[in-house]
């Protein structure tokens, strides 16, 4: 694949905001350290205990969170006296959903005071399913301030007190903070929640509007909530008409497509959180995908799980689990999970998007792509699995099929918006892969008539022209927008570097293909441009180093025969009508 191919998968955003800090001190939970425990000397005397404590360990490493569950649990009724290896066994217990058992274990670590703050947690969970929120704000009290859930223990409390009857001492619980609080937007998204759940849905609506700040994205969630509560003051029209925005701001998900719908046929609008317990499951997934985010998949299933307790016919839930044992290649627990998202939910045609995905990693192709186009075909509004399917076959190079489901998609769209600007591109991409070239100039224009600052569109469109020897330079300024928009990204300043190779400024494609060398050291073509623009300063034997290392780092098939020959004989003279 050529560098102008760089590598794009856009972000996806959090269920909730937690900020940078939360994601730094996540680490330090107490009670469970992912892949960091102790030599296995250190646990048990006995051969059974430290022979379970080992296989649990390597399921672990596997991804296997179940197996290695039962393991740990093996390993700690061996070694009873080893509260650190029962504080495993206990977490272990929470992750592979065997609630009622790490209930048991957490009371147990609770009275040894053995300093497991999700031992409380759990606890308190379980009060709160009762509706016993006395109970559970007594237990959150003794979790600790450190590490990822301290960090949200305050919100956990305050819904405690939503639960039990005290709305003030909520709200000020929520209000807390000071002026540079890195949990703003979530003290104010659950700020609003509270009050709904008062019955203020006045002051909630206004508490919501408040969060918007200019062009930042807004979590699904908090966009889903706003548009709920318009539909429930009786302005549904001002809802549907807030959703071209509310999807510029926080994408084309089909959860939110999905609301906007419902609202529109009048149907009862999603609210993510309608009441103490919804609140808390909230704070808790909201952990959970950050977690999942930081690739810490135990602990992030921790929270997830107890989410799912609290709140079993939670779609988005489901999902998020689904998403973790995806994580972690546990294909057969990540379908389990994706299959309990109720079809009643805005998250259920998300969830069977994720399946398709998890089949095509388990190795049934062609199940993954029945099932997507039974999905397009059962949502003919939509999009969604039209695209999935092209991004598929893209991976796969069946750029035929690929250019066939990316042009269903775009039929279906009517006038295209500005964040369809990603469905051109991938065409073009297609297009361009095919020998199309024509076809995918217009895409990759249509794609930055849309979007006219997108870097890859304009490292895509930009190279290829170099590549072709036309449009030299609009192509070398397009190319260095690209580069100011992304400096760190060695695919984009490669192909400035072959800009400038091309327009027959070598010292300049040396020093940004040095650059892009130094930023993608593992990549052949790069490599090989840094060659031919070291030969051509009278750099030989750096420009044959360069060349060897290319083909050590296994180029596409087609370019080896040229490398070989540039190895053999260096390279011709330039052509004068190229600069």
């Amino acid at each position: 694949m050529s560098a102008a191919a760089a590598r794009h998968r856009p972000s996806r955003l959090l269920v909730i905001a937690l900020a940078a800090s939360l994601v730094a001190c996540a680490g330090g939970s107490p009670g469970w350290r992912e892949g960091g425990l102790a030599n296995a000397e250190e646990f048990g005397q006995g051969r059974t205990a430290s022979a379970a404590y080992l296989a649990g360990r390597h399921a672990l490493e596997l991804g296997r969170i179940g197996e290695a569950a039962r393991y740990f649990d093996r390993a700690a009724r061996g070694d009873p006296l080893n509260l650190e290896l029962r504080r495993q066994s206990f977490l272990l217990a929470i992750a592979a959903g065997e609630l009622e058992r790490a209930r048991e274990q957490a009371r147990e670590l609770a009275e040894l005071e053995a300093g497991v703050d999700e031992a409380r947690l759990l606890l308190a969970v379980y009060e709160a399913k009762a509706g016993r929120f006395q109970a559970a704000r007594e237990q959150l009290g003794r979790v600790g301030g450190r590490g990822a859930l301290g960090g949200i223990a305050p919100l956990l409390r305050a819904w405690t007190r939503a639960g039990a009857g005290d709305l003030d001492a909520a709200l000020e619980l929520l209000e807390r903070g000071g002026r540079d609080d890195p949990f703003a937007l979530l003290r104010g998204y659950h700020r609003a929640m509270v009050l709904a759940y008062g019955g203020r849905l006045a002051e909630a609506r206004s508490a919501l509007a408040a969060l918007e700040r200019g062009d930042e994205p807004l979590p699904l969630r908090v966009v889903a909530a706003r548009a709920a509560l318009d539909a429930r003051a009786g302005e549904r029209d001002q809802a549907v008409a807030r959703r071209p925005e509310a999807r510029r701001r926080s994408g084309d998900q089909p959860a939110l497509a999905e609301l906007a719908a419902r609202i529109a046929r009048g149907d009862e609008p999603w609210l993510p959180v309608a009441g103490p317990a919804d609140g808390i499951a909230d704070l808790l997934l909201g952990l959970a995908e950050l977690l999942r985010e930081q690739r810490v998949a135990a602990q992030a299933l921790v929270y997830g799980r107890l989410a799912a307790f609290l709140t079993p016919e939670a779609g988005d839930v489901w999902l998020a689990i689904g998403r973790v044992h995806r994580s972690q290649e546990s294909f057969e627990e990540a379908l389990d999970a994706l299959a309990r998202v109720p079809r009643t939910s805005p998250f259920h045609l998300e969830a069977q998007l994720v399946a398709a995905e998890v089949l095509k990693e388990q190795g049934k192709g062609e199940e993954a792509v029945a099932r997507l186009r039974e999905l397009a075909a059962r949502h003919p509004e939509r999009i969604d699995a039209l695209v999935t399917l092209g991004d598929m076959m893209r991976r796969d190079e069946r750029w035929g099929e690929a250019i066939e489901a990316y042009g269903q998609a775009i039929a279906r769209l009517g006038e295209p918006q500005r964040q369809h600007w990603r469905l051109f591109y991938v065409r073009g991409i297609a297009l361009e892969r095919s020998k199309r070239w024509a076809e995918a100039e217009v895409d990759f224009l249509k794609a930055l008539e849309l979007q006219p600052e997108q870097p890859f569109v304009l490292n895509y469109l930009g190279y290829s022209w170099v590549d072709q020897g036309v449009n030299l330079e609009r192509a070398k300024a397009m190319l260095h927008r690209a580069v100011e928009l992304r400096p760190q990204d060695g695919y984009i300043v490669d192909s400035l570097g072959w800009a400038y190779y091309r327009l027959g400024e070598y010292d300049k494609a040396v020093q940004y293909l040095e650059r892009a060398v130094e930023l993608e050291p593992g990549d052949p073509t790069i490599n090989d441009h840094l060659g031919d623009a070291y030969w051509r300063v009278g750099r030989h034997r750096e420009a044959r180093f360069q060349w060897q290392r290319a083909l050590g780092l296994k180029p596409e098939q087609d370019a080896v025969a040229g490398i070989n020959e540039k190895l053999e004989k260096g390279l011709p003279e330039p052509d004068a009508r190229r600069g």
